[in-house]
């Protein structure tokens, strides 16, 4: 599968989130009720997959650039609504990673 280069990410978002077993569900829910928006309306935004491992669940983020990563965490949609609703169902503080890719 090909992409353009527009739809290309020069930067990737990294989320770990420490969920446990019986939460899963529930923080699984809370992705797939904002993939749509997170990538109709925050700047930047090409990509969002949902990552599963035996010890935690990351969600990567594809943008356009590192400025438009940074800002999405700042956004209202990341503050006020995703990471609210998943709140309830950490075991932890959400770490995060910013990745610019390279070009070589």
């Amino acid at each position: 599968m090909t992409n353009s280069d527009q739809n290309n990410p020069g930067a990737y978002l990294e989320i770990t989130l420490d969920i446990q077993a019986e939460n899963r569900g529930n923080g699984g829910a809370v992705y797939a009720k904002y993939k749509q928006p997170f990538l109709e309306q925050i700047k930047g935004a090409v990509s969002k997959q949902l990552l599963l491992r035996t010890e935690d669940v990351q969600v990567l983020h594809g943008f356009k650039t590192e400025e438009d990563a940074k800002a999405y965490l700042t956004s209202e949609l990341f503050q006020q609504d995703v990471v609210r609703e998943l709140k309830p169902y950490l075991a932890s503080d959400l770490e995060i990673r910013i990745y610019s890719v390279s070009t070589n």
